[in-house]
């Protein structure tokens, strides 16, 4: 009898591809080879691709999701997405997942759809009472005001495309001078831009995860950078950045942390792995940002999350591909029963 087959997309529309590349390879290294069979999709702007992890190409059909490992084409049984940005963190490779009933690990269609845009989030979660960055959002380059925005979130202040991650185009902007250059930067990334008030503090990111019905939050990370902020230079490239697990934070910080990330995650219909970005200034905590395709590279943060909560790489994306086929067969049943 054939293992269950499990697709890994990686790639992308966004500068964020070279980095969902290194998150898919994570996860096939981690994947049982015992209970599983996994081929990559490599979803890219002039063509989706399939291959094994050896490079052997596989025959693909995309609109089917369908691939033939040496049996005649079959559907994959699920889909682990290792995309950062468009179109595996927006919406749009969940709905057409959606519509040919293969399960998948992360939240749903509307879920990613609102965490893609910065600001979308954050207005979200400032109405649902959370404490966020004041910010506005300027839809195209005429709609660069600098009063406004100087009025509605001052100086220093960061500009961000919208929907990007990485870090890619984000600029620190402290005098009004500097506000040019940043919106131009930012719109050459995105279509829109967020402008964000600066919270000065220290930069704490946490994990939340999904195992079975449990929802955990994971020991808090704190972010350490000599750069002007934790850029994509200090992500990436950068030999002093610090990504310190577990943070060196008071105990109650910490636990108000994880409670309002493990709170946000449920109040956005998350699911699977997301990081939840926070500035702690001393007296309070103020959520940044929402991740729901964090970075999953040797390199990245959420592995080391994984390993200080002694879960590690393995167990998680193991019980992840776990979780998604008890799913599916539990809404086969409902569907026949029904």
């Amino acid at each position: 009898m054939s293992l269950p087959f499990i697709a890994i997309l990686r790639g992308g529309y966004t500068g964020e591809a070279v980095i969902s590349m290194q998150s898919a390879g994570t996860m096939m290294d981690a994947l049982d080879t015992g209970q599983y069979e996994a081929a990559f999709v490599s979803v890219l702007r002039h063509g989706w691709t399939c291959e094994r992890a050896d490079g052997t190409t596989l025959p693909f059909d995309r609109g089917t999701f369908s691939a033939d490992r040496g049996h005649g084409f079959e559907r994959f049984n699920a889909a682990l997405i290792a995309i950062h940005g468009s179109p595996g963190e927006d919406g749009r490779l969940q709905g057409y997942l959606d519509m040919l009933s293969v399960p998948y690990q992360t939240g749903g269609v509307a879920c990613m759809a609102l965490t893609m845009g910065k600001y979308n989030t954050t207005a979200v979660l400032r109405q649902m009472g959370f404490r966020v960055a004041p910010s506005i959002l300027l839809k195209d380059r005429n709609d660069r005001t600098e009063e406004k925005i100087l009025g509605t979130v001052g100086l220093p202040c960061f500009v961000k495309p919208d929907g990007s991650g990485s870090s890619l185009g984000i600029s620190k902007v402290r005098t009004a001078a500097e506000l040019p250059g940043a919106l131009d930067l930012a719109f050459a990334e995105d279509r829109s831009v967020m402008c964000e008030a600066f919270i000065p503090g220290r930069e704490l990111t946490c994990g939340v995860v999904r195992l079975g019905d449990e929802v955990m939050s994971l020991p808090v990370c704190e972010i350490r950078t000599d750069r002007e902020f934790f850029d994509y230079e200090a992500k990436y490239h950068s030999a002093s950045t610090q990504e310190i697990v577990p943070a060196p934070i008071p105990d109650e910080v910490a636990r108000d942390v994880q409670e309002r990330s493990r709170a946000i995650y449920i109040a956005m219909d998350c699911n699977g792995m997301v990081r939840i970005d926070h500035m702690w200034t001393g007296e309070e905590v103020v959520t940044i940002e929402v991740n729901t395709t964090p970075g999953f590279s040797a390199a990245s943060i959420f592995p080391k999350m994984l390993n200080a909560a002694g879960i590690g790489v393995a167990a998680c994306v193991n019980g992840a591909v776990r979780d998604m086929l008890v799913r599916s067969v539990r809404r086969m049943r409902e569907e026949s029963d029904g």
